[in-house]
């Protein structure tokens, strides 16, 4: 019952808890990333994939949901997220995590486009979540 009530009058972690999100900075930091993704250079397009997971990782971290990784933060999130959303932000973690501990990983052109819809997606969930 203490988490229900957590969810949604409050508590770290809550909907009402993404009211504390700098969204005036995310957007900002949102347009970098896009500018960043549309260069044709893979190093920039791997940079934009991993920018665009911490900046999720930030919103997450701004609204105190529980977790000491991106990926338990965002386990903690699984009942409040559409699935489709969760889904895919997962896909785009494991991308991200592909990208940072594999040598010689490579991004697609429709793997950036694919990650980013769904980066974009999460912070648009979040936000809602006002």
């Amino acid at each position: 019952m203490g988490f229900l009530k957590d969810l949604f009058f409050g508590g770290p972690g809550s909907k009402t808890a993404f009211r504390k999100v700098d969204w005036l900075d995310i957007e900002g930091r949102w347009r970098a990333i896009q500018v960043q993704a549309s260069s044709k250079a893979q190093a920039d397009t791997k940079q934009a994939l991993i920018q665009a997971d911490i900046l999720v990782d930030s919103i997450m971290k701004q609204a105190g949901v529980a977790g000491t990784t991106f990926g338990e933060r965002l386990k903690s999130l699984r009942t409040v997220l559409p699935n489709h959303v969760y889904q895919k932000l997962w896909q785009a973690h494991i991308k991200r995590n592909e990208l940072v501990h594999e040598a010689g990983s490579f991004v697609a052109e429709w793997e950036i486009t694919t990650h980013l819809n769904a980066f974009e997606g999460g912070i648009s969930a979040m936000r809602g979540l006002k």
